[in-house]
Parts: structure tokens; sequence; C-alpha cells
């Protein structure tokens, strides 16, 4: 079984879009696919069969800014993420109901009331839209709060930025972790040292830059993200080519 886990990274996560355009391009289908934050957009979109679509979607939101004075009370904050991440979504994604799609979406999510991981299934939910949007919260930067149920939910980078662990409990056997630091590291909570990616059980696969992104971590410039989409493809057109990854299936 293949699973694919993107790391939360905010704008940088353009680089795992071009990662997924070069994987839907070599028709390579995974099992599973995980993430927090921005990872789990674009675990969403490559369960959802978008993997392709994911550099157009990251595309137009290159320019935007972050401040919206217009959408002040709708978003009770000066700063429009909810706004663009969920407009973001609906129109690249549609229907976010992936119940019958063959492959499962696992969104991981913190709960605020207790700061523990929370993880939404795409087999069980009838609409993503929302468990997106949780676990991409962050406080003043998304304004609006998002409940699911009876929990309040905060970035879900909170908790498991990266989760690998998740995917080989479900059974992977092989993992395909995209991360965008060149030293193939990532944060897997705010509080913990930089870890370069392992897990017991599976074989991994770990994408990342050749040389460090220019992109930052709230940055909508276009030149910036369009360098970081084509790493993110040439790395994964690489990892197909070269990083001995599963043949397509």
């Amino acid at each position: 079984m293949l699973a694919i886990a993107f790391e939360g990274c905010a704008c940088r996560a353009a680089f795992h879009t071009g990662v997924a355009a070069a994987l839907a391009e070599a028709k390579l289908t995974a099992d599973f696919t995980a993430g927090a934050s921005s990872g789990s957009l674009c675990a969403a979109a490559v369960a959802a069969g978008k993997g392709e679509q994911l550099p157009q979607m990251w595309r137009e939101l290159s320019g935007q800014s972050v401040v919206s004075w217009r959408r002040l009370w709708w978003n009770r904050s000066p700063f429009d993420m909810s706004y663009i991440v969920r407009s973001a979504l609906t129109k690249h994604l549609g229907s976010l109901d992936l119940r019958q799609h063959p492959t499962e979406a696992l969104i991981v999510a913190t709960r605020l009331r207790t700061f523990s991981r929370l993880i939404y299934s795409s087999r069980h939910e009838p609409d993503l839209i929302e468990p997106l949007l949780g676990s991409c919260f962050i406080p003043i930067l998304y304004g609006r709060p998002v409940r699911v149920g009876d929990d309040w939910l905060v970035d879900g980078g909170a908790v498991d930025n990266l989760p690998v662990e998740l995917l080989a409990e479900r059974g992977a056997k092989e993992i395909i972790a995209v991360v965008t630091s060149a030293s193939g590291t990532v944060n897997k909570t705010p509080l913990h040292k930089r870890w370069r990616p392992m897990v017991h059980g599976a074989k991994l696969h770990l994408v990342m830059p050749s040389q460090p992104l220019a992109i930052r971590s709230w940055d909508f410039d276009e030149s910036r993200m369009n360098q970081a989409i084509d790493e993110g493809y040439r790395q994964g057109r690489a990892l197909i080519r070269y990083g001995g990854s599963p043949a397509p299936r």
C-alpha cells in the first residue's frame, strides 16, 4: 500500500503542488494521503484526483494580499486567509465529498480544548471543507474560528506537521514524504527540534528541494511561487525516474 504525506508549511506548499502534479502525470495512485495545515489541502486535492490542478490553484493565489479591510466583518479579522483558502478550495476542488473516491485523505487538526490530535477521514466526512479550514486555522491570521461537531479546531501542524506514522498505522508499506527544506528536515511540532522523517514498518521516499526555496511561509510573490512549483515538479519527476518510487499502478 502506497501513501503520500505532505508537510504543513503555509505558502511554501507551492513546492508540494509541483510534486503532486508530477506524480499525477506519472499516474501514480496512492491508497492514502495525509497532511496538516497547507499540507492537508494538497492531501485532499490528490485524493480527489486533482493533483495536476494544484499548481494552477496555487498560481491563482499569487499577488493576493493577506490583509483585507473590505472583508473585515466577514473574516472577523483584518487578515483574509479564511476567505482566500475557502474560495480556492471551492473553486478548484468543487465538491469535497470524497467518500466514494479510491484514495483516502487523512486530515490532521488540533482539538483546541485539549490540544490533542484529531484525524478527519475522507471516508467518513460528507464535506471536508471545515476540517481542512480547521487544519489550517491560525488565530488572527484566519479570524473566523472553525468548529466541527463539538470541537473547535486550530492548525494541525501544532501537533503533527508530517503524519508519516499515521500512514504506517493505516497499513502503508511505502510512504512518499514531501518536505520543503533542502536539508530534508521538518518541525514535527513547533516545540520539537528539526527532524529527518523516518518511520518504522514502511519504506520512506523523501522528496525535498535541491536547494533552499526562496518563497517564505506567508509569501504570495508570483516569481517565488512559480520557482517553488517548478522545483517541486522537477523533484517529483526525479522521484519517479531515479528515486526507486513504486511503479504506477
